[in-house]
């Protein structure tokens, strides 16, 4: 999915990125490929996990201005869990599999999250 998005750049971001010669777009770029549930999972010693890192202590802070359905939340990080477990249980090496079994929960995930919206909507019209 691309999107065109216009941000403000902090002097500092900035200034490492001329220092450094980074286009601002790929250094962002860079970032959000790494924040990824499945990955950050499935390699609990990998070293691209701190944007997803970053991802999770966003939720943390920026909590209430977010609404989540806490129990569908819930529901589907115990599958996701679950599916990550198992996949890495079977065969430790295999993250490709573990990552593609959580992407796939991930996208249900996300089906019920958008059918749960729709219904929202649709009752209160």
């Amino acid at each position: 999915m691309e999107t065109a998005i216009n941000i403000t750049l902090p002097e500092d971001f900035h200034t490492l990125c001329s220092i450094y010669q980074i286009k601002p777009e790929v250094f962002v770029q860079s970032f959000i490929d790494q924040v990824s549930f499945p990955s950050f999972y499935s390699n609990p010693m990998g070293s691209n996990r701190w944007a997803t890192f970053f991802f999770l202590n966003f939720l943390d802070i920026e909590e209430s201005k977010y609404e989540v359905n806490e129990d569908l939340e819930s529901q589907y990080l115990n599958l996701f869990n679950d599916a990550i477990r198992c996949n890495l249980d079977v065969n430790p090496e295999d993250m490709v599999k573990s990552v593609k079994g959580g992407r796939e929960i991930m996208r249900r995930w996300l089906k019920a999250v958008l059918a749960e919206r729709t219904k929202y909507i649709i009752d209160n019209l």
